[in-house]
């Protein structure tokens, strides 16, 4: 067991935070479809500077406002120590407890819809990754 994966799990279990792990299937499934819509197609790993459509913003409290900036049922954690580690939570309200619980590590973050991926590094810079480019604006 990682050096992460040992403290989340432990947070986890101090706190009472329902949650589910995600097996090594699932986690090999949830990893293959957040490449393929967040990614540029010749990324082997998760590495945010291949990540299309995104924007970055330095902000050394997004932990303490996750809940708010993205409200979401069944928000998943993915983070990376010796290996990659995932855990689905009942809400981001329940992430919040958790990131607020462990020492700061880099993380991301995505939803059961992958509707949104974000990366959180050791700085504190919070990557924003959309699956689509925005609209273009439309000049007048």
């Amino acid at each position: 067991m990682g050096y992460l994966e040992k403290e989340i799990t432990l947070a986890l279990e101090t706190n009472h935070l329902k949650n589910q792990k995600l097996k090594k299937d699932e986690l090999e499934k949830i990893i293959s479809d957040v490449k393929t819509r967040f990614f540029y197609s010749n990324t082997n790993t998760l590495d945010p500077f291949n990540l299309k459509f995104v924007t970055k913003q330095h902000d050394s409290d997004f932990w303490k406002k996750v809940d708010l900036l993205y409200p979401s049922e069944k928000p998943t954690l993915i983070v990376l120590d010796n290996q990659i580690h995932a855990w689905t939570l009942q809400s981001s309200s329940d992430l919040k407890i958790l990131l607020s619980e462990t020492t700061g590590f880099p993380f991301w973050i995505t939803n059961t819809a992958l509707s949104f991926l974000i990366y959180v590094d050791d700085h504190d810079c919070v990557h924003t990754a959309a699956p689509l480019p925005p609209p273009a604006i439309k000049q007048s």
